[in-house]
Formats: C-alpha cells, sequence, structure tokens
C-alpha cells in the first residue's frame, strides 16, 4: 500500500502545481489584459445655479477618459429639446473640463433642463441638471 501511497501522493501534487499555474494565468490576465476602457462625464455641481441670472446660464462640465487610446469626441449642450452649442475633440487619456455660458431666450418656461451630451463611436452619456426659474 506504501507504493500506492506514494503514486497518489504524486498526482495530487502535480494537480495542486497545475491548478496553481492555472490560477496564476488568469490573475495575470485580469490584471494586465482586463483593463476595463470607459469615458465618464460630469457637470461641476458647485458651478451652476438653478436659477437665471441676468438672462443668462453658466456652468462646467468635464470628461475623463479612460479608454487607452486616442479617442473622438462630441459634446452638445441642450437647453430644454433645444442645442445651444457643440464641441469635437480628441483626448489621449486624463481630464478636461470646459466653461459653457449662454443667453437663455425669452419666453423659456421653466423648469427647463440643461442636459450635455457625450458621444463617441457609437456610445453616448449624459447628464443634466434643471433651471427652476429666474431670480
Amino acid at each position: 500500500m506504501t507504493g500506492q501511497n506514494e503514486e497518489m501522493d504524486k498526482i495530487i501534487r502535480n494537480a495542486v502545481i497545475v491548478a496553481i499555474f492555472i490560477g496564476l494565468l488568469v490573475t495575470l490576465y485580469f490584471v494586465f489584459a482586463g483593463k476595463e476602457t470607459f469615458s465618464a462625464l460630469y457637470i461641476k455641481p458647485d458651478s451652476y445655479s438653478n436659477y437665471v441670472e441676468n438672462n443668462s446660464v453658466s456652468f462646467v462640465y468635464g470628461v475623463r477618459c479612460f479608454e487607452g487610446k486616442r479617442t473622438k469626441y462630441t459634446s452638445e449642450i441642450f437647453l430644454g429639446d433645444y442645442p445651444v452649442g457643440k464641441n469635437e475633440f480628441e483626448m489621449d487619456s486624463g481630464e478636461r473640463e470646459w466653461n459653457v455660458s449662454f443667453r437663455i431666450p425669452d419666453g423659456t418656461e421653466f423648469p427647463v433642463k440643461i442636459r450635455v451630451i457625450l458621444t463617441k463611436d457609437n456610445e453616448s452619456y449624459d447628464t443634466h441638471f434643471w433651471l427652476k426659474g429666474r431670480k
């Protein structure tokens, strides 16, 4: 029976070594090759007011690029359903911010949504805030 135990020990030891090796390969794959790529769009919360002053609105929006390659973007700004601005740009990685300011037309009904839409390839991201009225 000692010969059978030694043989079984070798099989178990080899199986453990193979399992450790496979686990190491899977871990390395997820650490180095499995990086998620994405972009982030945001409006700085302290950059705007929900009430219009002097018939204009201003805010700061930004984009963070984690795509891992140079990426073309288009950002569009809407007052309700009406476009008020468009920006086309490229980024390698990192973060950029833009200051936006525009006049609110007379006759605008409140509340109204200010929306920023970011498009890249066939993906889009959006964020918004509401204007509740005039001061």
